[in-house]
Parts: structure tokens; C-alpha cells; sequence
């Protein structure tokens, strides 16, 4: 069910009246039935898989509190949730991945067997619930959850369904002190709808109609020239940012006529003038875990300079990985490693990644930007079974003969998305800006609810699905 349908918008409607006309110890139920039948829309068998996963977390997080309360210790404890997280999580996510590859290393015939007669379907949204799951048991163990959690505030804080599908990924603090007294304003109201129009228009205006006009390259770079792969390789950056920032607004929009406000996802990350200042401002609440939960437990900044940047080097692959199971999301995450490396280098040998003049910051923000673009070659292959070497190919051999090939069509197209994206990139960059408009929100608002609806009519029903989605 995605938000930008017709099932969708009734449900949450239906949800919405609902929810603000009863009394507020009421209001978990609406919740806990609305964010069950958004899940059981997909599939029963994964719905009912779900909610035991969620069962056997809830069990071990009563078992840690318990003994916290005792002043036992619960590493034990955390060992064992943490592992069968990571195989629930391996099994359905990695299962092909891993058996190819033991075939690949030992070309026994079994593996591949294996993996043609077995059919697994993968459960919805399970990374990004996995890693919310995994956050509170180790933040239990670490003492940050002070309170017990009951078993329906536990469920509802997993499957809340604005964020249930893609994030952002929660912690209990933003979301289980509101859970009891939800609260909305006029304002919190009006900016939830303006969220989700933002998210609409960046969904189904840039991403779906930038992702049609750029597949035809990559899914046949040896007709088109240089230039044209180049633009393919920014718009593909504009289309996965648009669709993923477009979802979190529509997530933070939605949980704000809840009464939430969980966190956001995206702050300009096209306008980072370092890649270590863009993955503070790009998919920050995984960024965040990533730091949280796998860099400072790897030991961090804690052991010097060179095992730290090995400790970032191996969070950045297995971040990769985590997007998907194949090689290409792999070295996606070692391209981001290695740079980031680099900048590491020269950040301790005294160089400023930040540019103080202006010109030059202007030009390093265009390097990191097409650099970021550039990770479309891994990125598409391993999200769409592109060929990546294919691409890589025809980039090197034509660097020195631009004519060779023909240019994209709907190049203007293209072009006028990317600004749009940047320009949105902007107002994200430099929020101080939008907060000036608050005082015309009153009349700006019911623009650009006409305005939103009319481009729904032009460019489609809604769009398609969300890029985010099949991680």
C-alpha cells in the first residue's frame, strides 16, 4: 500500500477521523489496527511473521529489563536477540547472496541447487525494522531505556505505518512519550500538510519522470555519448533523492497529523561541501545507527588514527550491504569508504575540507556532488540488475571522444529536474529561508494544494513505487 495511492488515502483518512474523535486512551488502538491492516495489505504469511519477530524481541527486552532491575548482567542476553535479528535478517535478505557465492568459492553444484529450488519472499520492510529492533535492545542493555515498555507500546512504536515501510529509523525517544498524549496544533497541522506536498511533488513531479527519461542509458550506454551517460549519472542521484526525501516527508508529514514528530532524513545533502558533512545530511537516522550501533562499538575513534578510518572503511561496506544483497551495494559502501578515507588524510594533515572563499566553496560543493553521482554506477546496478561494468566501459572509453553515441532524450527534461532538485536541496540547506515564509503559510498552503493536485492529474495517479522499499 503505497502512500501515494487511492487504498492509502482512505485508510488514512479513515485513521485520521477516527483518531481525533475519540478519547485518547483510545487513540493506541486506532494506531495498532490502522499500522496492522497497512502491513496485512501485504501479504498475511509475512504479517504473521512480523508480529512474531516483534514477540520474541518484546520477550528478551523483558528479560534485560528484569535483569537490569536484579543488577545482572545482560550481555548474554543482548548476544542472543542480536544474533537472531541478524539471522531472521540474513535468512530472508541474504540467502541467494550468500549461497552464490559459496558456489562461486567452491563450485559445488548443491549451492546452486539450493538456490533455484528454494523460493523465499522478503518480508516487508525488514531492514529498517530489524535495525529499529536492534537499536532497542542495545540501548536497553546500555541503560537508555529506563522505563519498561508494555508489549502494545512496544508493537506500536515497531509498526507504526507513516515510517513502518522506510523509515526513518526511531528510537524510543522519538516516539513513545507522545504515544499516550498525542498532540496537534494549527501549526504542526499546516506543516504536516506542506510536508506532503513538498513529498508529493517530489516523488511524482521529479523522481517517477527523471527515472523514466534516464533508464534508457543505462540500460543501453553503448548508444549514447559521454555527455549523456554524465547527465544519466546526475539524474539518477535526483531521482533517488527526490523519491527518498519525498517519502520521509510524506512519513514526517503523515506522523504530524498524528500528533508525532519523529525525525528527519535529509537537510541539502547536494549542498555538502565534504562527504563527511553529506552523510551527516543524507539518510541521517541511518547514518546515526550506522555511528551508534556498528562504528563506536568496532572500537570507533578509540584506538587512533588508522584503525579508526578502518573501523569507518568497514561501516560504510556494511552499510552498503545493507541496502542489498550483491556485490554492487558492496562497493558502493567501499567507494564512500575510501573517500571518506581520503578526506580523513587530509582533514589530519591540516587541510580545511570547507572552502572559506566562496567561488572555490561553490566549486567543491559541484566535486562532491558529482562524486556522489558518480556512485550511481554501483548504486542502479545493485537496486535495478544494471550491468555496471557495461556503463563503467563505455564511460572510459568515450572520457577523450564526446560525439561518439547519441544524446538522451528529454536532455532539457533532465536538466530542469536536477535544478529542481537542487533548488529544493537549498531550502533544506538553509531552513532559516523557509521559516520566513511562515507568516504567508496561510495562503501558500491552499496554492499549493491546488497547485499539487493539478500536477497528480498531469503526471499520473500517484507515481509507483518507492525506491526505498525493497531494502
Amino acid at each position: 500500500m503505497l502512500f501515494n495511492s487511492i487504498p492509502f488515502l482512505i485508510l488514512f483518512l479513515f485513521t485520521y477521523l477516527l483518531y481525533w474523535n475519540i478519547d485518547d486512551k483510545y487513540k493506541k488502538y486506532v494506531l495498532a489496527g490502522s499500522s496492522f491492516l497497512f502491513y496485512l495489505y501485504y501479504d498475511v504469511l509475512a504479517t504473521v511473521h512480523f508480529f512474531t519477530v516483534i514477540a520474541v524481541n518484546f520477550y528478551f527486552s523483558e528479560k534485560m529489563f528484569n535483569a537490569k532491575q536484579k543488577g545482572e548482567d545482560t550481555g548474554k542476553l543482548l548476544q542472543i536477540i542480536l544474533g537472531l535479528n541478524l539471522v531472521n535478517l540474513a535468512f530472508f535478505k541474504y540467502f541467494y547472496f550468500l549461497l552464490d557465492s559459496f558456489f562461486s568459492l567452491t563450485n559445488s553444484q548443491m549451492f546452486k541447487d539450493l538456490s533455484s529450488s528454494v523460493n523465499i519472499i522478503l518480508p516487508l520492510a525488514i531492514s529498517f525494522y530489524t535495525f529499529q529492533l536492534i537499536a532497542i535492545q542495545v540501548d536497553i542493555h546500555r541503560g537508555r531505556v529506563l522505563e519498561k515498555i508494555t508489549f502494545f507500546d512496544y508493537t506500536i512504536f515497531i509498526i507504526f505505518f507513516p515510517q513502518l515501510i522506510a523509515g526513518p529509523i526511531m528510537r524510543t525517544s522519538d516516539f513513545l512519550p507522545r504515544l499516550s498524549k498525542p498532540v496537534i496544533t494549527s501549526d504542526s497541522m499546516k506543516n504536516g500538510l506542506f510536508l506532503l506536498i513538498i513529498g508529493l511533488f517530489k516523488k511524482v513531479v521529479i523522481a517517477d519522470n527523471v527515472g523514466s527519461l534516464i533508464a534508457p542509458v543505462y540500460m543501453d550506454p553503448d548508444k549514447y555519448h559521454f555527455v549523456s551517460i554524465f547527465i544519466a549519472f546526475l539524474g539518477f542521484a535526483t531521482q533517488v533523492y527526490s523519491d527518498f526525501s519525498g517519502y520521509t516527508d510524506m512519513a514526517r508529514g503523515l506522523a504530524l497529523l498524528l500528533g508525532f514528530e519523529i525525525p528527519e532524513n535529509f537537510t541539502g545533502p547536494f549542498y555538502s561541501a565534504s562527504f563527511s558533512e553529506l552523510w551527516s545530511r543524507w539518510h541521517i537516522t541511518l547514518s546515526t545507527w550506522l555511528r551508534d550501533y556498528l562504528y563506536i562499538p568496532l572500537g570507533g575513534n578509540a584506538k587512533g588514527f588508522h584503525m579508526s578510518n578502518v573501523n569507518m572503511f568497514i561501516t560504510m561496506v556494511l552499510g552498503g550491504l545493507w541496502h542489498g544483497a550483491n556485490l554492487a551495494f558492496i562497493l558502493w559502501g567501499a567507494y564512500f569508504g575510501i573517500i571518506l578515507w581520503i578526506e580523513r588524510i587530509f582533514f589530519s594533515k591540516g587541510y580545511s575540507l570547507v572552502p572559506k572563499n566562496p567561488i572555490l566553496l561553490f566549486f567543491k560543493r559541484m566535486f562532491v556532488f558529482v562524486l556522489f553521482s558518480l556512485s550511481a554506477i554501483f548504486f542502479r546496478s545493485g537496486a535495478y540488475g544494471t550491468d555496471s561494468s557495461a556503463i563503467m566501459y563505455k564511460l572510459a572509453s568515450d572520457f577523450f571522444g564526446m560525439n561518439k553515441g547519441r544524446g538522451i532524450s528529454g536532455r532539457d527534461e533532465v536538466i530542469l529536474y536536477i535544478f529542481l532538485a537542487l533548488v529544493l536541496n537549498f531550502f533544506q540547506y538553509n531552513p532559516q529561508i523557509v521559516s520566513r515564509w511562515k507568516k504567508y503559510q496561510n495562503f501558500l498552503l491552499p496554492v499549493a494544494s491546488l497547485l499539487i493536485f493539478l500536477l497528480l492529474g498531469l503526471f499520473g495517479d500517484g507515481g509507483g513505487d518507492f525506491i526505498y522499499f525493497q531494502f
